[in-house]
């Protein structure tokens, strides 16, 4: 039994329990991030007319969305390539959105394992987790990774810090976000040159 503010006694898995709220809290939040991504996917920002706005958005998108993915390195490397916006912007702008993005795999697994659990690889993911949880958000996030969702679900369900999460999680996004926007920039200029194109 729990103490409420005035001395009264409700029990420890009564409907207002923190941890239950913050469960609730997390499941509402995933849910409205998908919902929003379904009814807004066709209204997507065109980079050539919003610049890094548009690499932003497509890159937080990208990565909040769980079942429906966006290309987000696509935004990345056309934003640096094609429209020529710095390169270093744009990895710092899809790096920052994609962190942030992929909060809602990290809140749904606070919520619960759910879907995830009965995926064949989830052991594993959630055993690498326990023993080296940093590490492992660190390298994962480095690459395009089509396992990051479990590995994020992972880490809120074994309740890792958010704040080491988003660290982590942010630096590898950043490495990752830095070798496609150079690469695209300096790629897209050679091929120009090489068809004569400049």
């Amino acid at each position: 039994m729990d103490v409420g503010r005035q001395g009264e006694k409700t029990p420890a898995g009564g409907p207002w329990h923190s941890e239950r709220l913050l469960r609730a809290l997390s499941v509402v939040l995933v849910v409205t991030v998908v919902v929003t991504i379904i009814l807004l996917r066709g209204r997507l920002p065109n980079i050539n007319t919003v610049g890094y706005l548009g690499v932003f958005v497509l890159s937080f998108v990208s990565s909040a969305s769980i079942l429906f993915p966006v290309p987000g390195i696509a935004a990345v490397c056309a934003g640096s390539g094609l429209v020529k916006l710095l390169p270093l912007g744009v990895a710092l702008l899809a790096s920052v959105a994609e962190s942030t993005g992929e909060l809602s795999g990290y809140l749904l697994g606070f919520s619960g394992r759910g879907m995830a659990e009965n995926h064949r690889l989830y052991p594993r993911i959630e055993r690498w987790m326990r023993r080296r949880g940093g590490i492992v958000l660190f390298l994962v996030s480095t690459i395009p990774n089509p396992l990051f969702d479990l590995v994020g679900i992972a880490a809120g369900t074994l309740r890792y810090p958010s704040w080491r999460f988003l660290v982590a999680v942010w630096a590898g996004k950043l490495i990752k976000s830095l070798t496609i926007a150079y690469a695209c920039f300096y790629g897209f200029g050679w091929a120009r040159r090489f068809f004569g194109l400049d």
